[in-house]
């Protein structure tokens, strides 16, 4: 089915290159590339059938939001963070595979940061033109959205309709703290029982990534973190969004196992809990940066987003696999 001229594109064939026929999961990985691709053809079945039903009132009402917003996402130019992930779509060992996004919204967002960097990074010769960004969205609309704003931009990127994990996978209980958790939770367990496969094991087990950027669920956290510890193994670099909630785990475990990763920049804002909801004071914060590269962060984060615009502050940190960038026999990371 076409929308408004658009046949959307549902599942990223393996590309020509080598890059795509390689795999993030070390072997011996726990699934094989047949089951792998078993399943994403099982998910792109059913996200044919889910964008089909896409009421057009819907789409038009997430069309007129985006346009109101200027295509401004929620994680824009303005904030310091921006800087770093751009920068990840070149560090080093992370040309080595594709970039791939969980949680692509609208695609005004992130997903244009990363689109912009890579797309700068191909015609500067620092990355190869068989490079692409997936970026992953699980609802329908914000998928056909999002496609058709990457077309007009003419990214080296495409979007998936998917989910990037099962509905099993989900935590049975909502953040107490939070009272419009129990909406969220709600909310992603039903689209993920839409989509009815998750597909961030597969693509991990069946192709092979340099950076992930992880802006998915409020509660796909959790499932995601061990996906990418046990499938995404050889990823180099993981860009974790919304660090206090959606990502905190993966953050504190990176922290308490620093022989694994290496937490190379990080990011709060100043935020306070008033009657069960979360107030973000984003021009007040903190940043550091660790290890080799922190003078070149220091350096990128200090320099002004744009004329006469205050940096903002993001809940945000980059990780660097020590496994994947160290050269431990999963062949080479230039």
């Amino acid at each position: 089915m076409i929308f408004g001229g658009l046949a959307p594109i549902f599942f990223l064939a393996a590309a020509g290159g080598a890059i795509a026929q390689e795999t993030s999961c070390a072997a011996p990985c726990p699934l094989s590339r047949a089951d792998a691709e078993a399943i994403l053809a099982r998910q792109q079945a059913r996200s044919a059938t889910l964008a089909a039903a896409v009421p057009p009132k819907l789409l038009a009402k997430v069309k007129n939001t985006q346009q109101r917003r200027r295509v401004k996402g929620e994680f824009h130019d303005q904030f310091a963070a921006s800087k770093v992930l751009a920068w990840a779509v070149t560090a080093p060992g992370s040309a080595a595979g594709d970039i791939l996004e969980i949680g692509a919204s609208n695609g005004a967002g992130t997903t244009g940061i990363l689109a912009r960097a890579l797309k700068a990074a191909i015609a500067a010769g620092t990355s190869s033109e068989n490079r692409h960004l997936l970026s992953l969205e699980v609802r329908p609309e914000k998928f056909l959205v999002g496609e058709a704003f990457r077309k007009a931009q003419r990214w080296p990127s495409q979007l998936m309709l998917a989910s990037s994990i099962n509905e099993s996978q989900f935590p049975s209980q909502h953040d107490p703290q939070r009272p419009e958790s129990a909406t969220w939770l709600r909310r992603e367990r039903q689209s993920a029982r839409e989509h009815q496969v998750g597909v961030l094991g597969p693509l991990c087990a069946s192709r092979r990534y340099g950076l992930l950027n992880v802006d998915g669920g409020a509660f796909t956290g959790w499932a995601e973190w061990d996906i990418i510890r046990q499938l995404c193994s050889r990823v180099a670099w993981v860009a974790l969004d919304d660090t206090d909630f959606k990502t905190r785990m993966m953050l504190e475990y990176a922290r308490a196992h620093p022989a694994e990763w290496e937490v190379v920049y990080e990011e709060t804002v100043s935020q306070e809990l008033k009657g069960g909801m979360l107030i973000k004071h984003y021009r007040t914060g903190s940043r550091s940066a660790r290890g080799e590269h922190k003078a070149a962060l220091d350096a990128l984060v200090a320099a002004p987003v744009r004329a006469g615009a205050t940096p903002l502050y993001r809940n945000f940190a980059l990780l660097r696999n020590r496994a994947a960038t160290e050269n431990r026999g999963w062949g080479s990371l230039a």
